[in-house]
């Protein structure tokens, strides 16, 4: 008789459940199972499944001894015992457990039990104190309140038919930890609200920026376009259909102990090919449509909008040639499209001439075109299905519709150079574009894949992360692409409208659209990965509204004035700021010392006079507000430099301050939401793009300083600190208390991470102000102890209060090695949809 027991308790210290199976049986003296155990080193006890409210258990580390093998003699039989014991995942409330117990071979092909060296009968016990038992399946020999028996009968040899018991139990216990869990499984629900919050804010300063570029004419109805784009976007998101669940978290527990399987990304929301179709080529359509207004102030003519049209129309045509023809319904939804299409074209040319309806009504007929039929090829086999071998035909399928994105960043240029590039320049920069957003897909395209003997594609195979559908999936190389070149056109633009008096239409939007890549590049890659994490998803909505009260709407027609003040005009402001400032400090030392000199020799009418020789200069509002505004002069120009200047003169000194801190996460940590496999040294990209961003930062201080919120520089840079300070810390929150992106979720991780990132961030924004305010002093031929009292206590232990605290926490953190760097966890692993089966592990 061989007997199998599993205590199920709870370990105080780590706040876990811990689950032990101790297992001993006797075996003869010359027996095979006996010679296996001795060859290597463990015994064979059989399989049991082991779930968690109703899943698969997720585990945290394993408790195992060796098998003891006790023999008195050579030919006497030998005592066989082995234990192994399981901790699972932190979790508190209501512990669910079963436990299963099947007498059915084993993985490594013994049987549990018979099969001749085994015992015949075996008495499998449970112990679990302080546990509710319900749900027992199997005969069961004993009960008591802690513990349950089964006698097992041996399984027959083989030849011999007979179902086998099954053993099972259900165990109940309620549980409060103190300590933050080490397992979540994020929902679709949470990952598309999380999409929807950074497209809401990525949505609000594009709509700023369109309804600026549009001009005068309707900027509201602009914006309300635009925020309708966010909008169609999610609801591609809610409506697409979840790659197939299976059974969340039942991976097969493969010997990787002290490894929690995970719900990635992809097991829980797989983004279809609709919404990868209307990201990559109704939007970009879209937003080319809208170039060509922008340029020449009409809606785009029918060339333009017949090529848009026309490409999804050949998409079909390619797949028929190419084998893959589609039934009749979707060529009838399609002929209906175009008949809808052609109806909405047609019934607005029937308006009177002049009216906006009927100048865009060709434009609203082709969009409409556009998403319908966009619709009908997100649902064929050949967009939408990634196992499907890709020939010729359906190749140039897929290519012909993933044009729209070069094709819109290049009709870019004009109105960001203001100048026409000439054809061969156009058709270059259009070239390398979508050769640059495709190339990863063609190359692994190019190369065979790697299958093994049963003709399944080898997992080692890494160009498969890219052997895919550009319109499906996480796949970061596109979107990083188009990041990068959208910032390198924001800051042509702003260069060739940063010369002293130079003006833009859209200057002062661009600098919130900036402000906000700066933001998703924070972490390293801006994809659909990132934008799906709830902290990333809040930095961006938060940094998004943020730049909105950085940069007041229409801030750069209020105060465009102090962009073109010659460093000969700040020299006067400044002269007549300090001064107005004297005779305000004067005014009040005068007002504390009259009582004693009117009781002595001073007279009323000479109070008068001097109260009165003593005002603030200036006639209109109220002495203090006249103040506020000569400071406001003095402190809030460029002190004769041009915004490019500028703002490349911040970058510089913003990237010199964070060199350290920026230098150490580039060498220690991995970016965010990166590719399992990234080619084309894609991983230093990410890096230097998050190396970078502190200059973008910089950027934006030093060209919109005249815009920003605030009197002073110190102002206007604790105003920029408030708004950047959601983009640093919010994802670091992320990564160091969820257990979904971070392996060893902590509460002092997350004190002591964004303690030190917050202090970096106020270390480089309150040294870039009092930089910038000693440059002003500077351009104004004074002092800086002129412009900022050193006398007074406050002038002096607020900022460098501030500096050394930020200063002493970043030291602090970064000697002790803990500041932002969290566990994540890797972006792919293996998984499977089988029930999870425990076994003891191979030494």
């Amino acid at each position: 008789m061989g007997t199998i027991t599993m205590d199920v308790g709870w370990d105080r210290s780590r706040q876990e459940v811990l689950l032990s199976r101790t297992c001993s049986y006797t075996l003869p003296a010359r027996s095979g199972a006996l010679a296996r155990i001795r060859k290597d080193g463990y015994g064979d006890c059989g399989d049991y499944k082991l779930l968690r409210d109703g899943r698969a258990a997720e585990t945290d580390g394993t408790k195992s001894r060796p098998i003891r093998v006790t023999q008195r003699s050579a030919r006497a039989p030998a005592q066989v015992q082995s234990s192994f014991g399981l901790y699972l995942t932190r979790q508190s409330g209501v512990q669910r457990l079963t436990i299963a117990l099947c007498p059915v071979a084993g993985p490594g092909g013994s049987e549990l039990v018979g099969g001749g060296d085994y015992p015949d009968v075996w008495l499998i016990t449970v112990r679990a104190p302080k546990w509710s038992f319900s749900g027992i399946a199997g005969t069961v020999e004993s009960q008591s309140d802690s513990s349950l028996t089964w006698r097992v009968a041996a399984a027959p040899p083989t030849g011999k038919a007979r179902t086998p018991s099954t053993c099972s139990v259900d165990l109940t216990r309620k549980v409060k930890t103190t300590k933050l869990p080490r397992a979540r499984h994020q929902t679709r629900g949470e990952m598309l609200t999380a999409l929807a919050a950074a497209v809401g804010g990525i949505g609000a300063v594009a709509a700023a920026l369109v309804a600026r570029l549009a001009g005068p004419a309707a900027p509201r109805r602009w914006a309300v376009a635009t925020l309708s784009a966010g909008a169609a976007v999610c609801s591609f998101a809610l409506v697409t259909q979840p790659a197939s669940l299976a059974q969340l978290g039942s991976a097969r527990f493969n010997n990787v102990f002290g490894t929690t399987p995970v719900a990635l990304p992809a097991d829980v929301w797989t983004p279809q090919a609709v919404l990868g179709l209307w990201l990559w080529y109704v939007l970009p359509v879209s937003a080319w449509w809208f170039t060509r207004r922008v340029v020449t102030g009409r809606p785009p003519s029918g060339r333009t909008l017949i090529a848009g049209c026309v490409p999804p129309l050949l998409c079909l045509a390619f797949m028929t040639a190419g084998g893959t023809v589609p039934n009749t319904g979707p060529w009838v939804r399609v002929a209906a499209a175009a008949v809808l299409a052609l109806a909405v074209a047609a019934s607005g040319r029937r308006l009177h001439t002049g009216t906006a309806v009927r100048r865009w009504a060709p434009t609203a007929g082709a969009l409409l075109w556009t998403v319908l039929v966009t619709y009908e090829l997100g649902r064929t086999a050949v967009i939408a299905d990634d196992r499907l071998t890709v020939n010729g035909w359906n190749a140039a399928a897929v290519l012909i519709c993933t044009w729209p994105a070069a094709a819109w960043l290049g009709s870019l240029l004009p109105p960001a150079l203001r100048c026409t590039p000439r054809p061969a320049v156009r058709a270059l920069c259009f070239v390398t574009l979508w050769a640059a957003v495709i190339c990863p897909f063609a190359v692994a395209y190019l190369k065979a894949a790697r299958y093994d003997v049963y003709g399944d594609r080898m997992e080692d195979d890494v160009w498969s992360q890219y052997r895919v559908s550009l319109f499906t999936g996480y796949s970061a190389w596109p979107l990083f692409v188009v990041t990068v070149c959208g910032v390198a056109l924001q800051i042509a633009y702003l260069w060739r409208r940063g010369a002293m008096g130079g003006t833009g239409r859209a200057v002062e939007p661009v600098g919130r659209v900036l402000l906000v890549c700066a933001a998703l590049t924070a972490y390293g890659s801006p994809d659909l990965r990132t934008a799906t994490m709830w902290g990333e998803a809040l930095a961006t909505a938060l940094v998004a509204v943020a730049s909105l009260i950085l940069l007041p709407l229409g801030s750069d027609a209020s105060w465009a004035r102090l962009r073109r003040v010659s460093r000969r005009g700040h020299a006067r402001f400044m002269d007549r700021w300090i001064t107005t400032q004297l005779i305000w400090d004067t005014r009040a030392d005068f007002q504390r010392s009259a009582r004693s000199a009117l009781a002595d020799d001073m007279t009323v009418p000479d109070f008068s006079d001097r109260w009165r020789e003593l005002a603030v200069p200036g006639r209109n509002d109220d002495p203090e507000t006249r103040l506020k505004r000569a400071r406001r002069f003095a402190l809030g120009t460029n002190a004769g430099r041009s915004p490019w200047t500028a703002g490349i003169v911040a970058a510089g000194r913003a990237q010199l301050l964070a060199l350290p801190w920026a230098a150490y996460k580039a060498a220690t940590s991995g970016t965010v939401g990166a590719d399992y496999f990234m080619p084309f040294h894609l991983d230093a990209m990410f890096q230097t793009l998050r190396f970078t961003h502190w200059a973008l930062y910089g950027f934006v201080y030093g060209y919109f300083y005249a815009l920003l919120r605030g009197l002073t520089p110190v102002g206007k840079a604790a105003w920029l600190m408030l708004a950047i300070l959601p983009a640093e810390i919010l994802p670091l929150a992320t990564l160091t208390v969820d257990p979904q992106y971070s392996q060893a979720p902590s509460v002092n991780d997350l004190v002591t991470g964004c303690a030190g990132v917050a202090g970096q961030t106020l270390v480089l924004c309150m040294l870039l102000g009092l930089w910038w305010e000693w440059s002003l002093a500077r351009a104004a031929g004074m002092k800086w102890s002129q412009v900022r009292n050193f006398r007074r206590l406050s002038s002096v232990t607020v900022p460098v209060g501030t500096i050394l605290v930020a200063g002493a926490t970043a030291f602090a953190t970064t000697v002790a090695g803990t500041w932002a760097q969290p566990e994540l966890k890797q972006p792919d692993a293996v998984r499977s949809t089988q029930p999870t089966q425990q076994s003891e592990p191979s030494p």
